[in-house]
């Protein structure tokens, strides 16, 4: 094949450089927009996704300043409700509390608590558990706060209106307690009520609450009715006026001591 004639095979003619120019042309647009216009419009569409949640937010904010206030009187308000209602609450329970709660129920109401049966505390709330309200915070609030109750039964004897303010007494009680259960009987020849109740104490402990063990106005006593020994003016020291009470240290420890006394014993 001579020269000219592989020359004459490789001239492009006018039309044909056109039409390179138009594919280059479309190419080089695919291209750009491959790689080019798609990443830019994604960046686009990421920002104005971000601009629509910060026009919102915004706007939350915007109005939570303009209630400003408000929202520190609700504040003020629902912590001082907060704080009347904790205070319902003992803020700790013991043996020694029980038995001094109903050393004042009959001081008070003149009902005998004839014997009671004192069990351990148990829990019945953890603080913390609820998830909270605020749907940009955390799920849940974080407390120490842990709720119990103490069930005690008792038996009891007094006249038809010591028994009538023996209940509203515990239903009224400053602290919560509640009479879970009430039996009674009415003795025609004595005019006595006499009967059975159980009666719940609840308390809320821990954080920033403080307990203190109440105090008895008692000066002789034995640490342990069952040995010998003189009590110290140092030494716990717990009034009780009951003929006869049960105490379980535990709650696997079922069988209980039986203390029984006419009048009232120094412990």
């Amino acid at each position: 094949m001579d020269k000219d004639k592989l020359k004459g095979m490789l001239k492009i003619s006018e039309r044909d450089k056109k039409l390179l120019i138009v594919v280059m042309a479309v190419l080089i647009m695919a291209l750009a927009y491959f790689f080019g216009y798609s990443n830019l419009s994604s960046q686009v569409d990421t920002l104005s996704n971000k601009k629509t949640s910060l026009e919102v937010t915004k706007k939350d904010l915007k109005e939570k300043n303009n209630n400003k206030q408000k929202y520190i009187t609700d504040t003020d308000r629902l912590s001082k409700a907060y704080n009347v209602l904790m205070d319902k609450y003992d803020s700790g329970s013991s043996q020694p509390n029980t038995i001094e709660f109903f050393n004042k129920t009959e001081d008070v109401t003149g009902t005998w608590v004839k014997s009671l049966s004192l069990s351990p505390k148990t829990s019945i709330y953890k603080f913390g558990q609820i998830a909270s309200s605020n749907t940009n915070g955390t799920s849940s609030y974080t407390s120490s706060y842990v709720g119990y109750k103490t069930t005690i039964n008792i038996s009891y004897e007094g006249n038809y209106d010591q028994w009538k303010h023996f209940i509203k007494y515990i239903n009224t009680y400053a602290s919560k307690c509640t009479i879970d259960s009430l039996a009674a009987s009415y003795g025609d020849g004595t005019g006595m009520v006499s009967g059975t109740a159980v009666i719940s104490l609840y308390s809320i402990e821990g954080g920033d609450r403080k307990f203190s063990e109440p105090k008895f106005n008692s000066k002789t006593g034995t640490e342990n009715i069952f040995s010998s020994g003189s009590l110290t003016t140092d030494t716990f020291k717990l009034l009780i006026s009951f003929t006869s009470i049960s105490v379980a240290t535990s709650i696997t420890e079922l069988p209980m001591y039986n203390i029984g006394c006419p009048v009232r014993l120094y412990l």
